[in-house]
């Protein structure tokens, strides 16, 4: 079971899986306290598992040639387990559930940046998706989940998300997530008693944005002349953070 978890289609599966449940999580007013509690507690032990998987990742940290392409994924990376981590920590203390009747001090402001990683956490696993988007690809393809499709509709699927992602400019507007993400308040609160299907589909367009900036910016540092997780070394290449792929 160990070493099922720890191949590129199960880990590929852990990163989207710990998306869709913080995704699900950020409903709270839709969800109720207990659930929303429920739902983080599920995506943290994900986060963790997915961590644990890439335990060589942080071991090689150190090692190999340094590029544009690797310096900007390893930032990236660095950022997303750093939010994690917050989000991890403060998930515990605000909790209703284990702490409600102690009225720890300082509770406003904890909760106010659980909230603020919460967001943030969606914008920086959609660049972290972007950006590895060439491996997830070729992963799908190995594991049959991709065919070859002719030229056009590979040009109509890129629309097709530019399209979403313009989308997400919106989205993220209706939803009060920009302000949120500059450490500001939004007085924009989803309906749920209205719907409740709109609000994933703006929160999912919201982050394929994010997910086609990370693309972009993968494309814009590609082509230093050589693989910017090859070890300086000689050895395997390193694994990709994401899938533990050799690339």
């Amino acid at each position: 079971m160990n070493r099922f978890l720890k191949g590129p289609g199960p880990r590929l599966m852990l990163a989207l899986a710990a998306l869709v449940l913080t995704g699900f999580a950020l409903s709270y007013w839709w969800l109720g306290n207990v659930v929303h509690e429920v739902a983080g507690t599920v995506a943290i032990i994900v986060l963790l598992r997915h961590v644990l998987n890439n335990g060589a990742w942080w071991r090689r940290l150190g090692r190999g040639r340094w590029d544009k392409r690797r310096v900007l994924s390893t930032v990236l990376t660095l950022l997303l387990a750093l939010d994690a981590l917050v989000l991890c920590i403060t998930s515990v203390v605000v909790s209703e559930t284990l702490f409600a009747a102690l009225n720890l001090p300082g509770i406003f402001v904890l909760r106010e940046i659980h909230w603020f990683s919460a967001y943030w956490m969606m914008a920086l696993a959609g660049l972290h998706l972007g950006l590895n988007g060439h491996r997830i690809k070729t992963h799908l393809a190995r594991l049959g989940a991709l065919r070859p499709t002719p030229r056009p509709l590979r040009w109509a699927a890129i629309l097709l998300w530019f399209a979403v992602a313009l989308q997400g400019v919106a989205s993220g507007g209706v939803l009060g997530l920009w302000p949120r993400l500059s450490f500001r308040y939004s007085l924009a609160m989803w309906d749920f008693n209205a719907s409740v299907l709109p609000y994933f589909l703006h929160l999912g367009a919201f982050v394929a944005l994010f997910a086609m900036l990370g693309w972009l910016a993968g494309k814009a540092t590609v082509g230093d002349g050589h693989r910017s997780d090859a070890p300086a070394d000689g050895r395997a290449p390193l694994s990709d953070p994401l899938t533990g792929s050799k690339t």
